[in-house]
Formats: C-alpha cells, structure tokens, sequence
C-alpha cells in the first residue's frame, strides 16, 4: 500500500532520482499528504518547467486539509521557489494562516534563489 510508494518515492528523491519518484506517485491511487510532500519535494530537485506544472496542478486538486500539514505546505512553497514561481509562492505564503518557521525558511531561501534578497 501506500508505506511501500511513500518508502520508495523518498528513496529516489533522497538519492536525486526525482523522475522515478514522480513516475511512481503517478501510480498512486488517492496519494496522501505525505505521498504529496515528497512529489513536491522531487519537483523542487528538478526545477524545470513541467515540475513547476506538475507542482500547480497537483497543489489544485488536492484536499485543502492537506494544507495543514506543515511539511507539505513548506515543500509546496519550495517547490514553487525553486522553480522560479515566486509570485504564486508568495501568494500562497501570505494568505496562509499557519505560518511556522520553516515556511518562512523556504521563503526566504527561495527569494534567495531568485535573486530577491542581496
């Protein structure tokens, strides 16, 4: 079930081999919030174009109480970061009503990245 997608998944983003975790969560029925965290986090690994695409749409279809989940929400806004999404990051930062500290850690390394901060 879902322990053995969530162990594998994190074993390829943790041994920088997102494509795989990707394709694998794509075999996921109804992922949950810990399967969402880690496809977010193999979209930041890639910060191409269609990681970024693949970030926004995943981040629309699934249940806003995921939202909650402090993990998921910092590795959504890093994903957007480091893909260079930093409009819809901020966005989202900003009308978030549970900011913790590593939310504000993946902005302020994403603004960072982007060149927003000297």
């Amino acid at each position: 079930g879902l322990p053995m997608y969530v162990a594998m998944m994190k074993g390829y983003v943790d041994n920088n081999l997102p494509e795989k975790a990707i394709d694998l969560f794509n075999k996921v029925e109804n992922p949950d919030d810990v399967n969402v965290t880690i496809l977010f986090n193999a979209c930041a690994q890639l910060k191409t174009k269609e990681a970024l695409d693949l970030v926004k749409k995943t981040s629309k279809e699934i249940p806003k109480s995921f939202y909650a989940n402090p993990r998921l929400f910092t590795s959504l806004l890093d994903a957007l970061m480091k893909c260079g999404d930093v409009v819809h990051a901020e966005s989202l930062f900003y009308s978030s009503e549970q900011k913790v500290s590593s939310s504000y850690g993946a902005m302020m390394k994403g603004l960072n990245l982007n060149h927003f901060l000297n």
